[in-house]
Parts: C-alpha cells; sequence; structure tokens
C-alpha cells in the first residue's frame, strides 16, 4: 500500500493535510481544521490516567493508557476507512515531540495492524520536515496487550 500517514501536533504542524484527533477537536489552541474525533482518547479513562501521574509508577499508567485506547478506541474503528479519502494525512493532537499521547499510540497500532510506516513530524510553513522519535516503550506494551488479547480468546 502507498499511503503515507503522519502524526505531529499542533504547534509544530503549520501546514498540509492538518486532521485534529484530540477530545476538543483542537479547538482549546484555535486549530479550525478538519477532526476526526473517533480517534480521540475517551475522557473517562483520559480522567483516571491524568489523576494517576505521579501517584502510581509511569510504566503502569502508562499501560493502562494504553490498554484502554486500544480497547475503548482502536479496537472499534477501521483507520484505513476513516483515512480513505485523504492524502499523506497529518492527524494532530496537543503533546510535543516524546511526550507521551495517544498519537503515539496510534502510530504503533497503524504500523502493526496495517503496516503502514507513520512518522512524527514538525512542518513549517516553508515546508521544512523534522521528525520526532515516539516514545520507545509504546509498542511493546501495545503488543503485550494485543497478545493477552489473543490468548484470552483462545481459551
Amino acid at each position: 500500500m502507498n499511503k503515507r500517514i503522519f502524526t505531529g501536533n499542533y504547534e509544530e504542524c503549520k501546514v498540509g493535510n492538518l486532521i485534529s484527533i484530540s477530545g476538543d477537536r483542537g479547538r482549546s489552541v484555535g486549530f479550525k481544521g478538519r477532526a476526526i474525533p473517533q480517534l480521540a482518547p475517551k475522557r473517562g479513562f483520559w480522567n483516571i490516567w491524568y489523576e494517576n501521574i505521579g501517584k502510581i509508577p509511569e510504566e503502569e499508567n502508562t499501560r493502562y493508557y494504553i490498554n484502554e485506547y486500544y480497547k475503548q478506541v482502536l479496537s472499534k474503528v477501521d483507520i484505513l476507512e476513516l483515512l480513505k479519502n485523504e492524502k499523506d494525512p497529518i492527524l494532530l493532537c496537543f503533546e510535543k515531540g516524546q511526550q507521551f499521547c495517544h498519537r503515539h499510540v496510534l502510530a504503533e497500532y497503524i504500523e502493526m495492524k496495517y503496516k503502514i510506516i507513520v512518522r512524527d513530524i514538525k512542518i513549517d510553513e516553508k515546508l521544512n520536515i523534522t521528525e520526532n522519535k515516539r516514545p520507545e516503550n509504546i509498542r511493546r506494551i501495545l503488543e503485550d496487550i494485543i497478545q493477552k488479547e489473543m490468548e484470552a480468546l483462545q481459551i
């Protein structure tokens, strides 16, 4: 497949096929473009995760978030169907660079499920592109969650 998908954040992506995947559709930062709210994290688990920052081990909290995002969002949508009419979409949320966020989980999931490389980028008005790295633990945690789900289905 020749589909190209990118992720980034509102502040660092200035041009392109910018699409919000945040719960507020980017309104709090003045974003006025297209949105795919089906890819936003659900408020209930996001609140629990946020309230647990600094109260429980980061790895445990991250695992909780990824598990809930997978169960409540990723497993319920056909991402390629949502993006079928989009050329080189840049899926946006708030967090910068390697800060943990759902766009990084989404990117890892797309790579795992659809075998499409997803680059996290910054792009300025002059079309200068810089690639960001995603947090390294996300893929490992997501693979573990999906593996456990598959094992449970086989029982």
